[in-house]
């Protein structure tokens, strides 16, 4: 197969990209050159920012067909219209990374692909905020169907969930893989809100095979894309941490209602904690994809690998992601003092 990332540098591209490649394909990487330009000698590097036109067209001209395009770093609709047109005939399959964030939030049993999207009142908007982000990746969806109809390409939307694993810049999770990881022996962890409360996210490696997959075959459609493939409790997700890493670290769970009244910020400081209100982001349905050939590795080898990754390599923004240690032993004891409701 002749594939396309546009992309390929970072996390999900990389793996993308490193797969691609040990399977025999032939790969084009299209990036700015600012992040792993020294990756994949391989493959051939298109080098040119998606936000200028011309650079793009130039790039582009002398290269291609190809069987497949994979774009994972759309984030305005005017990017997929802009790649579309010049795209247009000159690839079979196009493959769009969206999110899970473009549905509605409303707490639900499931949330299938067919739930309501998110919309903006001014569709020009083109500032990427947590406001406008998934109503911005929803915008990008229905470019993406309005720019390669009737052109021959098949236009497969994918909707991830948290992405995780080595590689991951964000460290949403990997920062609990390095908090159990340092723990001593009867050390407690803050950990939040209700251990029943459902959690997902899905290995990047798990997410690019899938997607490569997909390429290969063509396929048209939209997919929720996370996992695991059974539920998955935030305690039972939190044990599997303390068991593959930090088996003395003691769980101290604090209620949802005591962390907001102490400004503790969901998501951010505690990651993979999402309010009540948010919930229906972690009850996906992806029986969709399940059915198309989702394959999802246990959670103690995704953990056990980000933690072999993380050790080599500190976070890329210290103290960005999860709560600083001397709040948490703060909130541990405010903690222990407050009194049950």
């Amino acid at each position: 197969m002749r594939l396309l990332i546009i992309g390929g540098t970072k996390f999900l591209g990389r793996h993308l990209a490193a797969m691609a490649l040990e399977a025999g394909h032939e790969v084009a990487l299209l990036h700015r050159g600012r992040t792993g330009a020294e990756l994949f000698p391989a493959a051939r590097h298109l080098l040119a920012d998606r936000d200028d036109t011309a650079a793009m067209q130039a790039v582009l001209a002398g290269a291609g067909p190809w069987d497949a395009v994979i774009d994972t770093s759309a984030y305005v609709p005017r990017q997929v219209r802009t790649l579309a047109g010049m795209l247009a005939g000159r690839t079979r399959h196009y493959q769009l990374v969206s999110t899970i964030s473009v549905y509605v939030d409303a707490p639900r049993d499931t949330t299938p692909e067919e739930a309501a999207l998110r919309t903006l009142a001014d569709e020009t908007i083109e500032e990427v905020s947590g406001q406008t982000y998934g109503a911005l990746k929803a915008l990008c969806e229905r470019a993406a169907r309005q720019g390669f109809a009737g052109t021959g390409t098949a236009v497969l939307v994918g909707r991830p969930g948290l992405i995780v694993g080595p590689f991951d810049p964000t460290e949403r999770f990997t920062w609990w893989v390095r908090r159990f990881a340092r723990a001593a022996a009867g050390e407690p962890v803050l950990v939040p809100g209700d251990p029943a409360a459902p959690v997902q996210f899905i290995d990047a490696r798990d997410l690019a095979a899938w997607m490569l997959a997909q390429a290969t075959a063509g396929t048209p459609g939209t997919f929720n894309l996370t996992g695991p493939a059974q539920r998955l409790t935030m305690g039972a997700c939190l044990e599997a941490m303390r068991g593959a890493l930090g088996a003395g670290a003691r769980l101290t769970w604090a209620p949802q209602a005591f962390l907001l009244q102490q400004g503790v910020t969901p998501w951010t400081e505690l990651p993979l904690w999402v309010p009540d209100d948010d919930a229906g982001m972690m009850r996906i349905d992806i029986g969709r994809a399940l059915r198309a050939g989702l394959a999802l590795r246990p959670l103690p080898q995704t953990l056990l690998d980000t933690w072999a990754w993380a050790r080599e390599n500190p976070p890329a923004a210290p103290g960005a992601t999860g709560i600083d240690p001397e709040r948490e032993v703060a909130l541990l004891r405010l903690a222990d003092a407050t009194p049950s409701p």
